[in-house]
């Protein structure tokens, strides 16, 4: 299957697809986090950097989500090339989605816009409910500058128009109070090592996808206020199709902003 027929089903299956939100675990000794990511031969764009070597000055911090209705904007956008040849870059077009979730104390999460499907197929609400569900990470109750932690998750959902099973390895340190739009905002990093798995029907076609590689986020927290305000990562992913007994990789690489539209 040529790209041009290829792309719309990679941009919304795989967009942002295994960045899962790992239940807490409570902080180690800042040990450097073994991770073994499995990363793309080829890359068409760099990878974001890691963390800045300056942390910041703040804390200790105590830190619970505040219970409530909240509202968040998520724009993703994707540069998709063929393993094979990455000149030969494609664009996906930016989609931005709004979506509300309930939250409670412990970080649990319900999505209640938009809201859950009557039926078992994926469409582009059901591709959005799982990604809403991976929005809000547990953390620990005590944060401090320096703390390390690790974890791991499995989660299914739909990815774009095909079922998908992901796992994520995350490791997170915390950096501290920075600035964030015209708030001060204590900020998280966090690099994943993922793996994903789906298969679907595209026109008459049985499609097999998977997907390897590595991401980076870093969330920004209202300690005072118990919020996520927003969040901005990027993931690059190999990702091979099969489809009619041919095998076809591309190297894909997502953006992903999350912003806090209002709460109450």
């Amino acid at each position: 299957m040529k790209l041009s027929g290829m792309a719309s089903v990679l941009g919304a299956v795989f967009m942002a697809a295994c960045v899962a939100a790992p239940p807490a675990t409570e902080p180690t000794p800042a040990n450097k986090p073994e991770v073994n990511p499995t990363q793309p031969k080829s890359q068409p764009v760099p990878v974001t950097p890691a963390p800045p070597a300056r942390m910041s000055r703040g804390g200790p911090w105590s830190f619970t989500y505040a219970p409530g209705s909240y509202a968040y904007t998520i724009v993703t956008d994707a540069v998709i090339a063929p393993a094979l040849d990455t000149t030969q870059k494609r664009q996906v077009p930016e989609l931005s989605q709004k979506t509300t979730i309930s939250l409670s104390a412990s970080g649990d999460l319900q999505v209640v816009d938009p809201a859950p499907g009557t039926t078992a197929s994926c469409d582009s609400s059901s591709a959005l409910i799982t990604r809403a569900q991976q929005l809000i990470p547990k953390l620990p109750n005590q944060l401090a500058v320096g703390d390390r932690w690790r974890d791991s998750t499995t989660t299914t959902g739909c990815r774009g128009t095909i079922p998908a099973e992901s796992t994520v390895i995350s490791n997170y340190v915390v950096i501290g109070d920075t600035a964030f739009t015209n708030a001060v905002a204590l900020q998280i990093h966090r690099t994943d090592s993922l793996s994903a798995a789906g298969e679907g029907t595209e026109g008459q076609h049985r499609i097999i996808v998977t997907a390897t590689g590595t991401g980076v986020m870093d969330l920004f927290l209202d300690t005072a206020a118990g919020r996520l305000l927003g969040s901005r990562g990027l993931q690059t992913s190999l990702v091979s199709v099969t489809t009619s007994g041919k095998l076809t990789q591309f190297i894909q690489h997502v953006t992903e902003t999350a912003s806090i539209a209002g709460f109450r």
